[in-house]
């Protein structure tokens, strides 16, 4: 039997319609590089968003927004956690408040699942402007608010569906091996690589992906073969810029 031919991913896929990207692994630098690199694939101006307390100036490693690769505009930060909770309670009474008797139960369920989203995440949703093509969210370092969150698929389901609804492409990454609820996401990869400077040695294993994609589940993708990880992993100069 002839050799299957080799997977080939190809970041700009992983905005299509209704996707959603979750990535981890060890290192965490190499997961934000790379959780930017999709991010830029798909969207030339991602949105960032940090989550948990920041650890900046602590690692021998930096990742996107150390480098100054995220303007201003596009980057949010949540390093209080009360920032990066979901907000079950809070959602529950509001909706009280904003829920007419004759709205349909699909509108009632997506304003449910907004209002419970973390105050955070509210706000990037609230400065995106309705007119705008559907934007990247980068959420960085979700492993660091891992315990306030559901570790159960339909926990997360109805995070990622406010997401989308919102007209935002979500991709989340984390340090670390993190709980089932990652299986709510369309794409699920395992990034392989023991820090930066050896990032082409690296590699990702595609845990999940949908239907008809290109990725079959489970074989490993060398890095250096998936096109326009460059963008997060060649050398840059001390400008801050990025490459």
């Amino acid at each position: 039997m002839a050799d299957l031919p080799a997977p080939r991913l190809k970041l700009s896929a992983l905005g299509e319609v209704g996707s959603s990207t979750f990535l981890y692994g060890e290192s965490r630098a190499v997961v934000n590089r790379l959780l930017y690199a999709m991010a830029h694939a798909v969207d030339d101006d991602p949105i960032w968003l940090d989550l948990g307390p920041g650890s900046l100036g602590h690692s021998p490693e930096v990742g996107p927004v150390e480098l100054g690769w995220i303007p201003s505009a596009r980057l949010f930060q949540a390093w209080d956690t009360d920032q990066a909770r979901p907000q079950n309670a809070v959602g529950n009474m509001a909706l009280l408040n904003l829920v007419r008797s004759d709205d349909p139960d699909a509108t009632v369920t997506r304003l449910a699942d907004f209002v419970r989203l973390a105050p955070i995440a509210q706000e990037v949703i609230s400065r995106v402007p309705a007119d705008e093509p559907c934007r990247a969210l980068a959420i960085a370092n979700s492993d660091r608010v891992r315990g306030d969150y559901p570790h159960t698929v339909d926990g997360i389901v109805p995070i990622v569906t406010a997401l989308l609804d919102a007209r935002l492409c979500p991709f989340v990454g984390a340090q670390g091996t993190p709980g089932p609820g990652r299986l709510a996401f369309g794409y699920v990869f395992e990034v392989r690589a023991k820090n930066v400077a050896h990032w082409r040695e690296g590699s990702l294993i595609a845990e999940k992906v949908p239907d008809g994609s290109s990725v079959r589940r489970g074989v490993e993708i060398p890095l250096d073969e998936v096109p326009g990880l460059n963008v997060a992993f060649e050398p840059v100069g001390t400008s801050g810029q990025s490459p």
